[in-house]
This record gives C-alpha cells, sequence and structure tokens, in this order.
C-alpha cells in the first residue's frame, strides 16, 4: 500500500512539473517560429523497431501557435492543461483512497474541508476523464456519485473551499500574504450538459493543481522525505 500512495503523490509531482514546462513551451511557440526548424523526431527501440513520427503534423501545430497572443488558446496548450489537471486530480483521490499516513496527514491539515476538496477533486477527475465534448460539458454519472456521498454524510452539497497558504500551509511559503483561492461547486445545481468550464474556472483548476503539489511538497517536509 505504501508503495501505491509514494506511486501516486509521485504521479502528482510529475504532472505539476509537465503542467509547467509545457505552458513553457506553449509560450516560445507563440513567439518564435519554430515550424521551419528541423522537424524530423523518431524513437528507436530496437533496429527493426523504429517510429517515424510525422514532420507535417507538428508542423501544423507549430504554425497554429505561432503569432497567436497569450490569451488564445492553442491545441498544445489545451492538451497540455487539461492532460495535467486530470493526472493530478486523478493521482490524489487515488491516493486518498488509501488508508495511509499522508491521508492521516491531509485530514489533519485540512480538517473540516477535507470532504469538500476530495469533492471538488473527484468531480474535475471524473468530468476530465469522461469527456468527450469540445467545451467540456457535464455528464450525469460526473457529478451523480458525489452528490450521493455528500447526502449520504448529511453534508451541505454548496461545497465552498477556501484556502490561504500564509494560514493554512506557511511551510510552503506564499509570494504574498492574502495569496490562495476559493472554489465553490453547488452539485445538487449540476445538470447534464452544462459546460465545466462555467461551474470551475481555469483559475480554479490551476489553483487547484498547484495545493495538491503543494500538499505533497508539504507532506515530504513533514515526513524529511526529499523529492525524487
Amino acid at each position: 500500500m505504501d508503495k501505491l500512495v509514494d506511486d501516486a503523490l509521485l504521479l502528482v509531482e510529475q504532472n505539476f512539473y509537465f503542467l509547467h514546462v509545457g505552458k513553457f513551451f506553449d509560450k516560445l511557440s507563440k513567439k518564435e517560429d519554430l515550424s521551419s526548424k528541423n522537424l524530423n523526431v523518431r524513437k528507436e527501440y530496437s533496429t527493426s523497431q523504429i517510429y517515424y513520427f510525422n514532420p507535417q503534423v507538428i508542423q501544423e501545430l507549430l504554425k497554429d501557435s505561432y503569432g497567436k497572443n497569450e490569451q488564445e488558446i492553442t491545441l498544445y496548450e489545451y492538451f497540455v492543461e487539461f492532460n495535467a489537471y486530470r493526472g493530478i486530480c486523478m493521482a490524489m483521490v487515488e491516493a486518498l483512497r488509501l488508508e495511509s499516513p499522508f491521508k492521516s496527514f491531509m485530514q489533519f491539515r485540512l480538517h473540516e474541508r477535507y470532504e469538500d476538496f476530495v469533492d471538488i477533486l473527484s468531480f474535475v477527475r471524473n468530468v476530465l476523464s469522461h469527456n468527450i465534448h469540445a467545451q467540456i460539458r457535464l455528464s450525469e454519472k460526473d457529478f451523480d456519485g458525489t452528490l450521493k456521498r455528500i447526502r449520504r454524510m448529511q453534508r451541505n452539497p454548496q461545497v465552498h473551499f477556501e484556502f490561504l497558504y500564509a494560514l493554512d500551509l506557511p511551510e510552503i511559503g506564499s509570494p504574498e500574504l492574502d495569496y490562495g483561492f476559493t472554489c465553490k461547486v453547488d452539485f445538487e445545481a449540476l445538470d447534464e450538459g452544462m459546460e465545466f468550464l462555467h461551474v470551475l474556472s481555469t483559475w480554479d483548476l490551476l489553483m487547484l493543481s498547484e495545493l495538491c503539489f503543494n500538499l505533497v511538497l508539504a507532506y515530504r517536509i513533514f515526513t524529511s522525505t526529499p523529492l525524487r
């Protein structure tokens, strides 16, 4: 079980690194025309197993990115962000399903907010794992299980999660004293076909992802386990 938790926490970290490096390359591709570079890329597994990536596909995506402003979303940027959000939330939820010192640490640090945090992460994980709509629209299975869980526990379905780093996670340090965020999800108001980003914004997703990473970091500090 310890190995499963360790693997899940490492996956949280790796997806967070992927998100940041991916955003850097997205910004680079918007500012520099990389489509004229040598785009011949191959992966060699053995002398008889060599895979050649399609340079036309690479060039098309690079041309799509170049010259766009910071606010315009490219296909590359979209997949980097949402795959990272899904990976982080999925790994965190899996880690918290197991009875472990990490789960105990999370319950202690978040106190009464722990269940709300788990509900929001589960919702994000479900939506981004099941989605097949370009606009990321909700399916009933994305939230129905969580709503039933909330009702079973006789909790308020209007989930309100607030986090302030200076107060709640001082060992991480924050750029400003008021650095933090608030997430609100009314699970009873969710409906089939609703746009996911009307429920949680990309700001919410970024802050949730960063919090997952920082909670893992705080746990490693607490247990004196260095980052791998």
